[in-house]
């Protein structure tokens, strides 16, 4: 404790607002500058990315950390909190506690400091660990990006190349259309040409000249006139002549001589017309030429795009070939995956399978460390709360403590107001003075004595000076001093209205009490009215006296519980006033009687009464040994209650008296527990009932929405039990024999198919002498600690083979095996017996052997069929089956598919048989057929 004089507070005044002296803020900014000097070189060399990280100033920091944001201000609501209350406690004792105030400060300074530049600093670093983690996310998002953006282009490649490759053959069917169609109109001009040539030969050839066509080549139409002319003259002399054969010779040789002129003529007409053709047919030989170098370069552009379309072919066909290849590959890859797949799934049932036998033990082992960890727990929390309310009572006494702030340890001051003993106070003298022995010491103790005397009470002064201080300050004393001052003005309206008040209240109290009277009951029974409550309490006594001796048990009227008093008017004159008379022949004759007895309290809560305590005692032994000896020779080392469980005197009435048997039934069975029941499959109301020992009714009745007939899979049915108000706990030490249970070991066998598995060493438990602590509440045991065991016979371990060979198909194969692998004995076989015609073999051996299946196939029948007993009929494909009869047990379904020597079934002696044995059929298209023609 310390206090500061005013030359302390001047010296206190000089420091800033945030607890530090000028220099010390001096210092601090040359540090803060320094730093952001560091911060900066650090930017200016890093890349410009991670300015971003570094730059920020303590606002930013705290803006952006709520944490950092609430530790700051919680340190400096913490450091004006000390400095309000350095300002507030002007007193001191000595040049000593200015010292200490001033180092105080210093260290708070210092403190405080050091708080903010951790703050700061973490904050940094979470800020700069924050930006790296957003860094390397977008880096991977930008790589992703990347990567999908290369598939991207990829993808799109890949579908130009294929529009490409349409593209070309379009444009190579229309090239081979267009060259046809015209190698097509080219040889129509070719014939066309050749026909106009042949015509024109063919005329030449016949006919000669006209003088039409003389005239259009040669332009000798006069000469073609004459001509006519003249032929028409020589016909006309030929006709005269023949018509006259009188003319001479003169005339025939003057007409041979024009016949050969006209000959000649002619002649000369050829000639030309011969001249005219040739030229004609050069020129039309050239046409045909250019006409046929045209259709050759036609034929070659042809031949280029006929190339073209081929190797777009080819090409398509090796993108094809590259597809299915991709395809065939991909195919591969997923048919590696699943055969890996595959082995990875056996390799994790066997590693589950070894694992759930490895888990037992584990548990074990598991729930006894937790039961040790628990009580280990409970210790060391029993300890650290022991230990917390140490260090706070003595934090309570010093008047201090330490304050953890996100991490930080900050010191608050101690001994924030002053405090005195009240033995200083009064100087009484401590037993170091009584005790001394020299005049020295006692005259040193007594002036020490004096001095704490003096400062006790300075201290009490100034305590009283700052309680009256605070009062006045506050807003209660403000008002009540406005109070005062007000009282002190209106002093005597005041009082004259306070006498009007009182004199008004005594007047009506009077009015009241001569105008009502009171209606007196026990128990909620009414039984009068009396003018004063004192005319019933005044005779309580004599009547208990009189009816305890005349029920001859002790009864009690216990006038403030059991009498009740009801306030009414009694203005009316016909209302009846009992007199104490009155009042005494009521109570006596009343009905509802409160005797003594003792009663049972559960928790505080009364639960019933027995007649005396004796009673009481054993009901509750009783119930103890109900729930103990549950084991024969156990030795009871406590049997408790975990209730609160109190036996003491109460006023009960006689009907609620119990005796022994029926307050033992009302402490066993009185309480009530609701269990809910999630419904399975396979579920009915009747299994339900019997699992919780209830019945259907008071199922349905507490479960109003449920169908009795069809329960839903998934549905909750609350169940209502009775429960005991008491749980006894009691703690037995017994011995007993305990089994031990075998381990199980697996092995891998390539002699057995996938899915099966075959015991190869069978296990047997061994047997232990226990003797053990247990602990049970109600009966059931909840802890059991193992104080010594001996081994008696020794667990062998079980050892069984997992099948790892494939398994064969599940078709029909048309080669059959025989159904059974161990010895049996061929009885009758497939032949007349008794009348009747055996359709099958009957192989008779022991009970329970094994049946396997003939051939790979597929279940129709599984299930019980008249003479043939439990039946197994499988479908072997076209038209084959086999049939497995008068079987044990079943240990397939229709529908199943079974391979070769598969386990199915076992032999009984079920339907019309005269011992076990196995009914085997084979059967083709429904008609039997001898098994010995087709087994090995």
């Amino acid at each position: 404790m310390f206090w500061r004089s005013k030359s302390g507070k001047d010296r206190a005044d000089n420091q800033t607002e945030n607890g530090m002296s000028p220099e010390q803020q001096q210092n601090t900014e040359e540090r803060a500058s320094d730093e952001e000097a560091d911060i900066q070189m650090r930017d200016t060399s890093e890349p410009s990315e991670d300015i971003g990280a570094e730059s920020f100033s303590r606002e930013d920091i705290l803006k952006q950390d709520e944490k950092a944001r609430e530790m700051y201000e919680s340190i400096i609501g913490l450091r004006k909190s000390l400095e309000s209350l350095k300002r507030e406690n002007p007193f001191d004792s000595s040049q000593d506690g200015k010292k200490s105030a001033k180092s105080d400060v210093a260290e708070e300074s210092e403190e405080v400091i050091a708080a903010k530049q951790a703050i700061i600093e973490r904050a940094k670093e979470d800020k700069k660990r924050e930006l790296e983690r957003q860094e390397e996310e977008r880096q991977r998002q930008i790589r992703m990006r990347q990567e999908e953006l290369k598939v991207l282009e990829a993808q799109k490649k890949a579908a130009r190349i294929s529009e490409e490759a349409e593209r070309k053959r379009i444009e190579a069917l229309e090239a081979e259309k267009r060259a046809k169609e015209v190698a097509r109109k080219k040889a129509l001009e070719l014939m066309e040409a050749e026909r106009r040539r042949a015509k024109e030969k063919e005329t030449l050839s016949q006919h000669s000249a006209t003088p039409e066509e003389m005239a259009a080549f040669f332009g000798y139409e006069d000469n073609s006139r004459d001509v006519r002319a003249d032929k028409k003259q020589t016909v006309y002399e030929t006709e005269n002549i023949e018509a006259s054969e009188g003319d001479g010779h003169k005339a025939l040789d003057d007409l041979k001589e024009g016949l050969l002129s006209e000959k000649e003529k002619q002649g000369a007409l050829f000639g030309k017309i011969s001249e005219i053709a040739g030229e004609k047919t050069g020129k039309m030989a050239e046409s045909q030429k250019a006409k046929t170098e045209e259709i050759a370069k036609i034929q070659r552009k042809l031949k280029e795009e006929q190339k073209e379309r081929l190797r777009m072919q080819q090409l398509k066909t090796e993108y094809e070939k590259a597809k299915a290849e991709e395809a065939l590959r991909i195919k591969n890859e997923q048919a590696e995956k699943r055969i890996a797949e595959k082995q990875t799934r056996k390799e994790r049932i066997r590693a589950e399978r070894i694992a759930k036998v490895q888990r037992k033990r584990v548990e074990k082992a598991r729930k006894a460390m937790e039961k040790e960890r628990v009580r280990l727990e409970k210790k060391r929390a029993a300890l650290e709360l022991e230990r917390l309310k140490a260090e706070k009572k003595a934090d309570a006494e010093m008047g201090g403590g330490i304050v953890n702030v996100q991490g930080l340890k900050i010191t608050t001051e101690v001994n924030k107001k002053p405090t005195f003993k009240w033995r200083d106070f009064f100087g009484f003298r401590s037993r170091e003075e009584r005790k001394a022995e020299t005049e020295e010491e006692r005259l040193a103790l007594k002036e020490e004595r004096e001095e704490r005397r003096e400062q006790a009470r300075a201290t009490a002064e100034y305590l009283s000076i700052k309680r009256k201080r605070d009062y006045e300050n506050s807003k209660f004393g403000k008002k009540m001093a406005v109070f005062k001052s007000y009282c002190d003005r209106h002093r005597k309206v005041l009082l004259m209205g306070f006498s009007v008040v009182v004199m008004s209240i005594v007047g009506v109290a009077g009015v009241i009490n001569y105008c009502t009277a009171f209606e007196y009951s026990y128990n909620g029974q009414v039984l009068g009215i009396v003018k004063d409550q004192d005319d019933v309490l005044r005779i309580t006594d004599l009547v208990q006296g009189a009816l305890t001796e005349e029920k001859n048990m002790d009864v009690v009227i216990d006038a403030k519980n059991d009498i009740s008093f009801k306030r009414v008017y009694a203005l009316n004159e016909s209302t009846q006033i009992d007199t104490s008379e009155d009042v005494l022949k009521r109570l006596t004759y009343m009905g509802d009687l409160n005797i003594k007895a003792t009663g049972i309290f559960v928790n505080g809560e009364k639960v019933g009464a027995v007649k005396d305590e004796k009673t009481a005692a054993q009901v509750l032994q009783d119930i103890k040994d109900k729930y103990s000896g549950s084991m024969e020779g156990a030795e009871i080392e406590e049997a408790v209650f975990i209730e609160d469980v109190e036996v003491k005197d109460s006023n009960t009435d006689l009907q609620d008296m119990l005796t022994e048997q029926e307050m033992v039934d009302l402490l066993c069975t009185s309480s009530k527990k609701e269990t809910v029941h999630k419904v399975v499959a396979g579920d009915t109301l009747s299994s339900v009932a019997k699992l919780y020992s209830t019945t259907e009714e008071d199922i349905l009745a507490d479960n109003e929405n449920i169908d009795s007939k069809k329960l839903d899979v998934g549905s909750s049915i609350v169940i209502k039990q009775n429960a005991p108000i008491v749980t006894v706990k009691i703690t037995e030490k017994v011995t007993y024999d305990k089994v031990i249970e075998h381990k199980t070991e697996e092995k891998d066998s390539a002699d057995i198919y996938e899915g099966y598995t075959e015991t190869q060493q069978k296990g047997s438990d061994g047997l232990s002498e226990v003797t053990s602590r247990i602990t049970t509440v109600n009966g059931e045991i909840i802890d059991e600690t193992n104080l010594v065991t001996t081994v008696k016979t020794e667990p062998v371990t079980e050892v069984v083979l997992v099948g790892t060979k494939e398994r064969p198909p599940t078709v029909g194969s048309g080669k059959y095996a025989w159904p059974l692998k161990d010895s049996f004995t061929r009885t009758t076989g497939f032949e007349t017996r008794w009348g009747d015609f055996h359709q099958g073999v009957d192989l008779a051996c022991s009970q329970g052997t094994n049946i396997y299946a003939a051939d790979g196939g597929t279940v129709t029948t599984a299930g019980y069929s008249g003479t043939y007993g439990l039946l197994v009929v499988i479908d072997h494909q076209n038209g084959q089956e086999t049939r497995y009869a008068h079987c044990s047990k079943l240990l397939v379904n229709v529908g199943d598919k079974v391979f070769q020597g598969q386990h199915i079934a076992e032999v009984g002696s079920t339907g019309r048989s005269t011992g076990p044995h196995l009914h085997f059929e084979i059967r083709i298209n429904g008609v039997p057929k001898n098994p010995y023609n087709y087994l090995p």
